[in-house]
């Protein structure tokens, strides 16, 4: 064998001991699991192996990757009706993550994907059970609080009309989270770290009445201000029309005074004229004649 087929063949085994290196060799990362197949198979324990370098057999062994981190999920809204028969839209959105990587490998296909569209069954499933034995007024507060209105009468009205909360929202998202997390966590491998309802709305047949409710209650608020705003113009009206005339009247008093003064103080002039004058009054007095 000459030199030149040496290096050949020391080329060749150089070659092929990359390719095992390289088929062998995996790296992992802290954001990640791993599980590996042989022959479709998961490798028991393979989900263990903490992030770094590490080897597995060369071209029987496959590295599966699932995402770590924390993951999140919003569902579509649903139509849900309550205990006391109110229909209601649910929005609800959750987050979630991998925590036991072969189970969801072997349950889900190790697909974040599947791991979607399992929540979306479970947690609508879920969220469809626990609001639907409890009443509206439960899904949206949480206490029994009292809420500030635009005027007295409203609060009023509404003190008399309000129902006592016995539950509350925050316990019955908590409701929620356990039963999806015991049905998820027990068959898939998933957690979900929390659910929260983000938006709850009527159905539009209902919404329509509620607004017009809303409108009635507003005109019934402005109504009673107009009255009120006529009486107390009326009053303001009459106390200044009380005023007026007793000002003319004092007037007219003060007027009637002046003038008489003045005629009786014209008459005596008139009179001391005459006195002091008598012979040349007579003498008009003639003339007249």
């Amino acid at each position: 064998m000459n030199a030149r087929n040496i290096v050949v063949a020391a080329a060749v085994v150089v070659v092929l001991a990359l390719l095992v290196f390289a088929s062998s060799a995996y790296t992992v990362k802290e954001t990640e699991w791993v599980v590996l197949t042989e022959f479709g198979k998961p490798v028991e324990g393979s989900e263990k192996t903490g992030p770094g370098l590490h080897f597995k057999t060369p071209f029987i062994q496959k590295v599966n990757r699932i995402e770590k981190r924390i993951l999140p999920w919003d569902g579509d809204p649903n139509r849900i009706p309550t205990r006391d028969k109110k229909y209601i839209f649910v929005d609800t959105f959750a987050r979630w993550s991998v925590v036991r990587p072969l189970a969801f490998f072997t349950s889900l296909e190790g697909r974040i994907q599947n791991g979607h569209k399992k929540l979306d069954d479970i947690i609508d499933s879920v969220v469809r059970d626990v609001v639907g034995q409890y009443n509206l007024i439960e899904v949206v507060r949480s206490s029994n609080r009292e809420l500030a209105y635009e005027s007295e009468e409203l609060a009023a009205e509404m003190r008399a009309r309000a129902e006592k909360i016995e539950v509350g929202r925050t316990k019955i998202v908590a409701e929620i989270r356990k039963k999806a997390t015991s049905l998820l966590k027990q068959d898939f491998g998933i957690a979900i770290l929390d659910v929260r309802i983000k938006r709850v709305n009527y159905v539009e047949s209902v919404r329509k009445s509620v607004y017009q409710r809303m409108v009635s209650e507003r005109e019934r608020i402005a109504t009673r201000y107009r009255s009120e705003a006529q009486e107390q113009r009326d009053i303001i009206l009459g106390e200044t029309n009380r005023q007026l005339a007793l000002i003319r009247g004092e007037g007219e008093e003060e007027s009637a005074a002046v003038r008489g003064q003045a005629d009786a103080e014209a008459i005596r002039i008139y009179g001391d004229a005459i006195a002091k004058t008598s012979d040349f009054y007579r003498f008009l007095r003639t003339l007249e004649a």
